[in-house]
């Protein structure tokens, strides 16, 4: 199960956040009843998650990959813009929205290729920033702004949940980061702590999502999938991170939670039609 990061395809590698970022925008659609029609805001996540994680990648083919995808998700966004004709130019709620990531992720490399420039050199601001920055664009951006208020308990358990996520991606690049001078929150607590802390963000999300139940924002059931889907992930990332294997697999694997979640609702979501 556990492949080299060589011996999985380029494209996969390439694409794989950009699924999960999708993943996660279905959820939040999933959850609040909207359609899961696509629309110019998927090409744009999808195209700018692929470049924002792989754009100064050390391999020239996923570089370029990531720049072209970077294109077009600028091109969707465009044609957001300008979906009636170039004189009927139209700005909806996600496109402003939009403002937030891209500022924490240029704060996130301090506007320089990696290193320890920006966030990334903060140890708690890191996670923090990659977490707000996923759940702002994965739970506001599909949501209009009038309706934001009701999609906050989901922010905040989206947020909790990347968070773990970002930390379980810190302790596998324990030893890259080490040797690059790189501290990171991970790096700081331990095995030990770092994983009580994952734990207690999976517990977050799971109280969040009760709370969502209670506030009547969707059913019992779609909450029992996601209690399910984080109860498997509080014993998933131990198991994932304690073998002996390729970062970019671990990653993956790590990433593969979202996809989990979202199959999850979406089977709960059929089940209930």
């Amino acid at each position: 199960m556990f492949q080299s990061g060589n011996k999985i395809s380029v494209s996969l590698r390439l694409l794989w956040i950009g699924l999960c970022a999708l993943a996660m925008l279905a959820q939040t659609r999933l959850l609040l009843g909207f359609s899961l029609r696509p629309g110019w805001l998927d090409g744009f996540v999808l195209g700018g998650s692929v470049f924002a994680y792989h754009f100064t990648h050390p391999h020239r083919r996923m570089r370029a990959g990531a720049w072209l995808a970077g294109g077009l998700g600028a091109i969707c966004f465009l044609l957001s813009l300008w979906g009636d004709g170039v004189s009927n130019l139209r700005v909806s709620s996600w496109q402003s929205a939009v403002l937030v990531p891209v500022a924490l992720w240029s704060l996130y490399y301090g506007l320089r290729s990696p290193g320890n420039a920006g966030l990334r050199g903060v140890p708690m601001a890191k996670p923090l920033a990659v977490a707000l920055a996923w759940a702002w664009v994965t739970v506001l951006l599909p949501v209009p702004t009038g309706r934001w208020g009701e999609a906050g308990m989901i922010l905040l358990g989206r947020t909790a949940f990347v968070f773990a996520l970002a930390l379980a991606y810190d302790w596998a690049d324990l030893a890259y980061d080490q040797q690059r001078g790189l501290q990171t929150l991970a790096g700081r607590l331990g095995r030990k702590r770092t994983f009580l802390l994952i734990n207690g963000a999976l517990l977050c999300a799971a109280l969040c999502s009760v709370a969502n139940v209670y506030l009547k924002m969707y059913e019992p059931g779609m909450a029992f999938a996601l209690l399910i889907s984080l109860a498997w992930s509080a014993g998933w990332l131990p198991f994932v991170l304690s073998k002996n294997a390729d970062v970019v697999a671990q990653k993956m694997l790590i990433d593969g939670l979202m996809l989990l979640q979202c199959l999850m609702l979406g089977i709960v979501s059929f089940c209930a039609e």
